[in-house]
């Protein structure tokens, strides 16, 4: 029995169908062809590899907002309500990785290769997007 159940997994696993989505989002900045920031993160369910490859500064910079969102009610305005918890902010040396546990359903996460160019960037895709459109 336990032969079938393998065989059963492994045909669903060559077809794609691995129980668990993930993302991976790369963040790459470039400045006369030299990359100032290159970035890498990978999410499965709620646990996250982070990892900086190259920087500028020496390391990179991040910032997690959590967000709390209550979906529009129907026939309403499409307006969302949402508010977002304090910030995580934390850096990675270059050449480094990280893994985070626990992460809230909802969330941003910006980089870039200082604090402050991670807070604005967070800032610019808070106004530009709609939160319930969420990154993940």
């Amino acid at each position: 029995m336990h032969y079938l159940i393998a065989l059963i997994y492994f045909v669903l696993a060559l077809l794609g169908f691995d129980g668990v989505s993930s993302h991976t989002v790369v963040t790459r900045a470039a400045v006369n062809g030299i990359d100032v920031l290159y970035s890498k993160a990978r999410v499965i369910a709620d646990v996250a590899d982070i990892s900086c490859i190259r920087s500028a500064s020496g390391s990179c910079h991040y910032r997690l907002l959590a967000h709390d969102c209550a979906a529009p009610r129907p026939r309403a305005r499409a307006v969302s309500t949402c508010t977002s918890d304090p910030a995580r902010q934390f850096a990675v040396a270059m050449g480094a990785s990280t893994e985070m546990v626990g992460l809230p359903a909802r969330f941003t996460l910006c980089v870039g290769q200082d604090g402050d160019s991670a807070h604005a960037e967070c800032e610019t895709m808070s106004a530009a997007v709609d939160p319930l459109a969420s990154r993940w």
